[in-house]
Formats: C-alpha cells, structure tokens, sequence
C-alpha cells in the first residue's frame, strides 16, 4: 500500500474508532434521558413488591430520573417478562425477573419469546431461601419428626405451595423425592391463600419463600422447620439448613434480578449494573433486605445469565418428570 493511502487509511480508522468512543460515551452520558419503568411481574403487594421499589429507589437515588414500578401480572409472570421483550431496547423499560420466570415458565407455559435470549441481564438482585413451616398445633418440630410422621401416616399429611408449577412447588417435589415421603400436594393461587389455611389448620405445612413468612416465624404464628440456602439466612439465624436438620445435600433457593429488553446499549446495561451493585452494598439497603428476609447479591449481568442458565437445565429436569400443564 503507497505511504499516502496507508496514512488516509489509518486517519480513517483512528478517526472510525474515536467516533464510536464518542458515540459509547455519548448513549452512556444522554441516559437517562426521562423517567424508567420497572415491570413488575406479580401482583401489588406480593413479597418481592418491596424488592422491586427499594431497586427502583437505588436507580432513582443515583441515576436522578423517576423509577416506577409498574405492576403486570399474569400467566406466573410471564405476562410482564413479554410486554419487557417487546418495549424499546433504550434502558428506559427494565424488568424484575426470578428463578420461576426465567428458568420454571418455559416448562410451564406456551411462551412466545424466550426468556434468557430475549432479554438483557442486568444483575441479580437478591437470593431468598425456601422454607418449609408449620401450624404450631402440628405435632413435628423438626425435619426428622416432619419425615418420620408422613412415613408413618401415609397419606394423611396435607402440604401446601404457592401454585402449580411454581418453583415453590418444583422445590416441594425435589424435598419430597430427597426425603423419601409422599403427601397430598395441595396448590394454591398465591402464598397468602395458603398460609391463610395453614394458620387455620386446614392444611399441615406449606414451602413457601423465607420474605413472605419471615413475620409469622418471628411471631410464633408457625413453625420452621428448615431453609433450603446451604448455609443459614441471616434473617432467619434460628432455623437450621435442610443439611443441618439431617437432609444432607439438599439444597436451592429462590432470586431476583433486574434485566432489560434485547438490544438494550451495552454502555447502558453497564451504566445500570454498576449503579444497582453499588446500591445494594450500601450497609442501609443491605440491613432493610435482610430484614426482610432477602440476602442482597449484585452480581455481573454474564452472572446473572450464567444463573439463569444453570437453573433452567436444573428445573427442567423435575419439570420433565410431571406434565404441569395438566396438574
């Protein structure tokens, strides 16, 4: 190549790169540029309802622009994880996703896009353990008694979950199956409904997350038996892991994290995760999350997919086992 076209050619592309910096700089520097919405995928209310506004409060706090929480639930959840797929791909639109919407719906649900390829991770939020609880009135205290009375009464334990298919009720199986017992599976549209018959009496026990039972623990309303973390929730320090309690390697837990539509500006994606992960260090969001039950994580968004991931392959293999859809 002549010295005068090679020195045109590398101007050009000297000046190609520092147009894209620019233009990087420029998508980072101009966002945002109006208020975000979170989408939220339950019902107002729901446990993880004040996870999702203390996130927006993080982004709100840091990023100067409104972030609003906006409530769309339906079809376990994967009615908002849709409409987020199909919002403009600019950081103004994020979504709260979970272990049940990203790797339990698939199985559950027809879905018309897919969730880990469709959107954006942008974090892990929190991990929240599953707990297994029940009436005070009921006569076991621990797993070993919970295990030994559904041997020896043989199906005449009731045991509720939050719905059919959820991975409250994915979580169910796999501790029946590892724990070697049957019992009459009882679901139920939400987790209110079912602890609302639990502290009736009508039903036995109920597996349920640690955030929506954190209350009736600490109040005596009922009783735990175990969580399901490998190690023991700082909200819940009394209540021994299901590994402790004698059911050795059993273990999973629920999370949240916060993503955004496909094609959303790496810079963007970037701008979020280091504000959310900065957020969620701070020792006064850190102690509102553990009182509430959730242990705060902020994780990489290749994190947060590789989680993703890793549970869909995990669930997909109990999900396989039973047909959910006629359940």
């Amino acid at each position: 190549m002549p010295t005068f076209s090679r020195a045109v050619f590398l101007a050009g592309l000297f000046l190609c790169v520092g147009l894209s910096t620019c233009v990087v700089a420029a998508t980072e520097a101009a966002y945002p540029s109006k208020p975000i919405t979170i989408i939220y995928p339950y019902a107002s209310g729901s446990a993880s309802d004040a996870l999702a506004r203390q996130v927006g409060e993080i982004i709100t706090k840091a990023l100067g622009q409104p972030a609003i929480v906006d409530a769309k639930p339906g079809a376990g959840g994967s009615t908002a994880l849709e409409l987020a797929t199909r919002a403009p791909a600019d950081g103004h639109t994020l979504v709260l996703t979970a272990s049940g919407t990203m790797a339990v719906n698939p199985y559950l649900y027809n879905l018309r896009y897919k969730p880990i390829d469709d959107l954006a991770s942008i974090s892990i939020l929190a991990e929240i353990p599953f707990v297994v609880v029940v009436n005070p009135s009921f006569p076991t205290r621990s797993l070993s008694d919970f295990i030994a009375y559904a041997k020896t009464n043989p199906g005449k334990l009731s045991f509720a979950n939050s719905g059919l298919g959820t991975q409250a009720h994915l979580t169910q199986l796999m501790f029946m199956k590892a724990a070697g017992i049957t019992a009459n599976i009882v679901p139920y549209k939400g987790g209110a409904p079912a602890t609302t018959d639990l502290l009736g009496g009508h039903v036995d026990a109920l597996v349920d997350n640690a955030a929506a039972q954190i209350g009736n623990i600490q109040s005596g309303k009922v009783r735990a038996l175990f969580v399901t973390t490998k190690g023991r929730s700082a909200s819940l320090p009394t209540v021994p892991t299901a590994d402790e309690a004698g059911l050795t390697g059993f273990v999973t837990s629920g999370w949240f994290a916060l993503a955004a539509p496909k094609g959303t500006p790496r810079p963007v994606i970037d701008k979020l995760n280091n504000v959310v992960v900065q957020g969620l260090a701070q020792p006064a969001m850190r102690k509102r999350l553990l009182d509430a039950g959730w242990t705060p994580v902020g994780s990489s968004p290749d994190e947060a997919v590789s989680r993703a991931r890793s549970d869909l392959a995990r669930f997909g293999q109990i999900a396989r086992q039973i047909d959910l859809r006629k359940e």
